[in-house]
Parts: C-alpha cells; structure tokens; sequence
C-alpha cells in the first residue's frame, strides 16, 4: 500500500511520484508498474488504454474548480449534461462541480494512485474527449474498455 505524508495527500509535494514516459503520465511510485501490467493486459485484448488524467497537484486542481465556478470550464450535472453556473446559488454551484470535481487539497488525483483512463484506439476522428458516464456507456465509444476494465481492473489492483 502506497504511504504518504500530509503534503502529499493534499498535492503540495511531488515526492511521491514519478513521471512515466510511455504512456505519458505521473503517478505514484506503487502504481507505476500495476498500471503498465493492466496496460499490457489490456493491449493483448485490443485496447489502448490511455491516461487523460493522472497525478495532478494542488494548484492545477485549484485552477480547475475556478475555471468551472467561473464558468470558463463546462459544469456538468449527474448525468453529465451541461449547466450554467449563473443560474446557480453559490451552494449549488459548489455542489455541481463536486459532482465531477475534488475540492482542491481532497483530490485523489493528488496521491498519484488515481486516474482517468480511456481507449485511444477507440477514440474516433475529430473527437473530444470528456470522461463522462455516455462515453463509457453500452453504446459509447469506450464501452468495451469499460467491459473490460470491469471484468479485470481488480486483478490489478485497481477499482472504478
């Protein structure tokens, strides 16, 4: 099990990570070999399972919770549609972008030992990736990577 100390937890340090080159990311040190495993795994049936989004310390999450209170990031609602954040009390603001986002500081991307995955095979051309729940969804462009990850991220140590 990965140990971190409070400055890691609330991604103010990086001495817990390392940056891996292929495929780019930064994770915890006790990640690092788990994931390229599944990675493997998942290749042998096809899929190229990619990070979107890995380590990210406190001030990249600090600018992401603004850019969504400021309205300049999409917030979604629960089921990831789009939703003005004008039209929002400032509790409820917080409350949708908690849906999809850690406050900075609680963010378990921070530990390095979470992430944001996908299929690059399978990502069509001209496509922007999301990460929403459709995506991943039976008839999403992911569904099979979420099979899969079903049915074998456990084996790796990993879960949703």
């Amino acid at each position: 099990r990965p140990a971190f100390d409070a400055l890691e937890l609330t991604g103010r340090a990086r001495t817990h990570v390392v940056e891996v080159a292929e495929p780019r990311c930064t994770l915890h040190r006790a990640v690092v070999q788990p994931f390229l495993r599944m990675r493997a795994a998942a290749a042998k049936a096809g899929l190229d399972l990619a990070p979107a989004s890995s380590f990210r310390d406190f001030d990249r999450q600090v600018g992401i919770w603004n850019a969504k209170w400021e309205g300049r990031r999409p917030m979604l609602d629960r089921d990831g549609r789009p939703i003005d954040p004008a039209t929002l009390s400032p509790a409820r603001r917080v409350d949708a972008i908690l849906t999809w986002s850690a406050a900075p500081g609680m963010s378990r991307h921070h530990w390095g030992t979470d992430l944001d995955v996908y299929d690059a095979a399978a990502v069509p051309a001209g496509y922007r990736l999301q990460l929403v729940p459709a995506e991943y969804a039976p008839d999403g462009p992911f569904a099979r990577l979420s099979a899969w990850l079903d049915a074998n991220m456990r084996r790796h140590g990993f879960f949703r």
